[in-house]
């Protein structure tokens, strides 16, 4: 998504650049070419990434070479620093202007990156405005862009008429579940959530269930546990794609931490976080990680704005509780909706056109 908006926005300034890299579908759609499928990347977790390490170092050595030998103008790593990093310091060093576009979340956790990054990138892109002063204060030059994810959701919304078009009755409770968008993320939580929207229907019968996925192999683990806890007379809407209607839809969101919770908070609607990763993953994580909570809309906030249940605290109770008090409470999703549309404007900044814009320079000008 940041790719293709970034694409889109450097063309309209050198119409005749070419763009190549590691693409997913809305990159190629807006003409970059791939030497490999995005999905390699596709893995979180520090355990879980080690089962798929020879993959990941087997492409890193192919896109360090192609650079190499194609001598790009500019490269842009996109996210996933721990590998981008690597490959924007190699590259650095051989003359090759690097860009990172979103910070790794050094005020989270792992500050010491800092020193990686000093020596992997010529400029940083930034979403979160507080990332500015850290990277100023440590001579990194740096640009605060605003998030593209609140460019693209509109400042206001019709509920009524996004629940007509889908065929939502008038009175029911509108839960959407969002379990993660990776296969390892729907194995760990669909379970738990779908024990949850059992207990959450015998509380609220009028309730109904709204569960977007992005893939086929998601959807099918879903619907298996659905009928592993004969659950399926409930209620379900089970979708392909449509998340962010989904959320606009929902009186409140029940969600796998991420960037679908950032997609929540700029829908303006209650949510409630949940995660689990492996054990071990979890415990490397914990030991050094600096702030209290985990989710982007309570980060943005710094506060907790939102309930989130990690790890051992995710079970159906917690949940169920969470949810529950906001159904239960009109006044407090009235404040949560406000406080989130605050924010939605504060990162509202024309993000790709001032990420293209910072990179014109490092381009040689227009």
């Amino acid at each position: 998504m940041l790719g293709a908006a970034l694409i889109d926005a450097l063309r309209r300034r050198f119409p005749t650049a070419r763009f190549a890299g590691i693409a997913g579908p809305r990159m190629q759609s807006a003409g970059a070419a791939t030497i490999d499928s995005m999905e390699t990347l596709s893995v979180g977790g520090i355990v879980e990434v080690v089962k798929h390490l020879p993959a990941i170092l087997s492409l890193r050595r192919r896109l360090i070479k192609a650079c190499l030998a194609e001598k790009p103008d500019i490269f842009i790593g996109i996210d996933a620093p721990d590998f981008t990093l690597g490959v924007e310091r190699r590259l650095k060093r051989a003359g090759i202007t690097t860009v990172h576009y979103v910070s790794p979340s050094i005020w989270a956790w792992r500050p010491e990156r800092i020193k990686t990054i000093r020596a992997a990138v010529n400029h940083m892109l930034l979403l979160l405005p507080f990332e500015e002063e850290i990277y100023r204060k440590a001579g990194i030059p740096a640009t605060y862009v605003g998030h593209p994810l609140a460019d693209q959701i509109p400042l206001t919304s019709d509920q009524s008429a996004i629940r007509a078009v889908l065929e939502i009755p008038r009175g029911k409770r509108v839960i959407a579940i969002l379990p993660g968008s990776r296969q390892r993320e729907v194995e760990a939580l669909a379970p738990l959530f779908v024990e949850t929207a059992k207990r959450l229907f015998a509380r609220y019968p009028e309730a109904c269930f709204l569960v977007p996925f992005v893939s086929r192999e998601t959807r099918q683990r879903f619907e298996q546990e659905i009928w592993l806890q004969e659950t399926q007379d409930l209620p379900w809407r089970l979708m392909f794609g449509h998340s962010h209607e989904a959320m606009l839809a929902s009186d409140v969101v029940l969600l796998a931490s991420g960037t679908a919770a950032l997609e929540c908070m700029l829908a303006h609607r209650p949510v409630v976080v949940s995660y689990r990763v492996a054990p071990l993953t979890y415990r490397l994580v914990k030991r050094k990680y600096l702030l209290p909570y985990v989710s982007l809309p309570n980060i943005i906030g710094k506060r907790h704005l939102v309930p989130e249940f990690l790890q051992e605290d995710a079970r159906a109770e917690n949940l169920v509780q969470a949810v529950s008090a906001y159904l239960d409470d009109e006044r407090l999703c009235g404040l949560i909706s406000a406080q989130f549309a605050g924010m939605h404007g504060e990162l509202r900044c024309n993000a790709a056109e001032r990420a293209a814009t910072a990179l014109v320079p490092l381009l040689g000008g227009a």
